[in-house]
């Protein structure tokens, strides 16, 4: 598959379809993971990223503002959003019903149909203030 078309699926099937088995279809074990709070080098902590993210939020949208790729190279530039229904670790422990929206810019490397490193930084101010827990302007 060529690598955009597998990023794009890979993201709206995670995401968009709320479906945690895509990681072990498109990631390799050893993928290296750098992201906003976090780095490794397994998909485990893609894993654990997923999990506090389906934990604490439903009702999940996605949407692919936009989406480039260059040889193995594809950058992903996202918008994704849920309503809060549960723990979101420190950020905001007790659910608060709001429809909270992130958004961000994955950087994919593909190699044979298997995405090998994602490096994701998402606009943590924002989803903040959405929390009431950062003022606007800052």
């Amino acid at each position: 598959m060529e690598p955009t078309a597998l990023v794009k699926a890979f993201h709206l099937d995670l995401w968009g379809n709320t479906d945690p088995t895509v990681i072990d279809r498109y990631m390799v074990p050893d993928t290296r993971i750098a992201m906003t709070g976090s780095e490794g080098s397994t998909i485990e902590v893609m894993r654990d990223d997923v999990e506090r993210y389906f934990g604490a939020f439903t009702d999940v949208a996605t949407e692919i503002i936009e989406l480039i790729g260059d040889y193995d190279q594809v950058v992903l530039w996202w918008r994704t959003s849920g309503t809060h229904t549960g723990r979101y670790g420190e950020i905001a422990p007790e659910p608060t019903g709001r429809r909270i929206t992130m958004e961000g810019v994955d950087f994919y490397r593909v190699a044979d149909d298997k995405i090998t490193e994602i490096r994701s930084f998402w606009d943590a101010a924002s989803v903040y203030r959405q929390f009431d827990l950062l003022a606007d302007g800052l």
